[in-house]
């Protein structure tokens, strides 16, 4: 069996959520000629730059990165620095106005995932540090031949985090479009289930949408070439984590996701806000897929009778986050 694996770029709605650095040129292409597209995803790129004062005798660079990445994605990353459209050793980099260019190797097939941090500041008689850490999703497929009277078989599963299989409240639906033609799917040879089925070999933009706490997000696989008699198994790896309720009281009936801090600028009695909310999960005992990161839960006692809040859950790629 060949096992062919890739990662996804993850772009949300705002694609990345930088502090003061813009992030741009984003670039996902496998060996394969796969180009990789998201829309409403949970993928997040946190950077912080730091200035601080070069000390007496201090000869280090006066920039230093530190890269990490949450979750299965990156076999190694690398980076390098421009001052226009011209590199800069970082060994040389004086005080001005700099881009850097992050490039992860993917942790399986051969193939790349780049941005660009722009606005990094050195100041005159400062070292700068950057910080970035990437949490991205993981797509792994398995491509092996089957027979299956000339027809490609396909199947899609989603992981919240590696070795996770349950696929209980997170399906990964496929719809298979023409390459570059995205407003009507066309309807596969053999739709066996939601999630598998058989369709004719050929080049398709393949769309995977996975639906979790009433909010789809959307991959899309373009440029997907499908063979005959070949079986394509799509596992989506969330590099999330789990949560769910698991305190004493029977009554707490859903759990509600909001930024840190939400809790202490709420005045009055608690209650919903629909404007901060980032997910709702019910009913509050179900193990739900979530992205890491920390979280003020507002937990729903007796259907909205009365609101509890627990402030600072953090939720670990990898990991189940017990409520109580």
């Amino acid at each position: 069996m060949k096992k062919v694996f890739f990662l996804l770029i993850i772009l949300a709605g705002t694609i990345l959520s930088i502090q003061a650095q813009k992030a741009t040129n984003l670039v996902y292409k496998l060996d394969n000629g796969i180009t990789v597209k998201t829309e409403k995803c949970w993928n997040n790129i946190w950077v912080d730059q730091k200035s601080e004062p070069v000390q007496p005798g201090d000869k280090t660079p006066l920039l230093s990165l530190n890269m990490r990445t949450l979750g299965d994605f990156s076999a190694g990353s690398t980076f390098k620095l421009f001052s226009g459209s011209k590199e800069v050793k970082v060994n040389d980099a004086k005080p001005g106005n700099y881009t850097l260019r992050l490039n992860y190797k993917l942790s399986g097939r051969p193939g790349t995932f780049s941005f660009d941090i722009e606005n990094v500041v050195i100041k005159p008689g400062n070292k700068t540090t950057v910080s970035a850490t990437l949490y991205q999703y993981q797509v792994l497929i398995d491509e092996a031949p089957v027979s299956q009277k000339g027809l490609a078989y396909y199947e899609s599963r989603v992981s919240r985090y590696k070795g996770n299989t349950d696929q209980n409240l997170n399906w990964g639906i496929p719809s298979f479009y023409p390459k570059g033609v995205h407003d009507k799917a066309i309807t596969p040879d053999e739709k066996m289930g939601d999630n598998y089925g058989k369709i004719k070999p050929g080049t398709y933009d393949v769309l995977i949408s996975i639906e979790i706490a009433g909010r789809v997000q959307k991959i899309w696989l373009e440029n997907f070439i499908m063979k005959p008699d070949v079986s394509y198994k799509i596992v989506t790896n969330l590099n999330g984590g789990v949560i769910t309720y698991s305190g004493v009281n029977r009554d707490v009936k859903i759990i509600h996701l909001y930024p840190v801090g939400t809790s202490g600028r709420q005045s009055g009695t608690p209650a919903p806000d629909k404007n901060t909310e980032i997910m709702k999960y019910d009913p509050a005992i179900n193990l739900y897929a979530c992205p890491p990161g920390s979280y003020d839960v507002l937990l729903s006692i007796g259907n909205g009778l009365k609101y509890e809040w627990r402030k600072n859950i953090i939720v670990h790629t990898g990991a189940r986050t017990d409520v109580k």
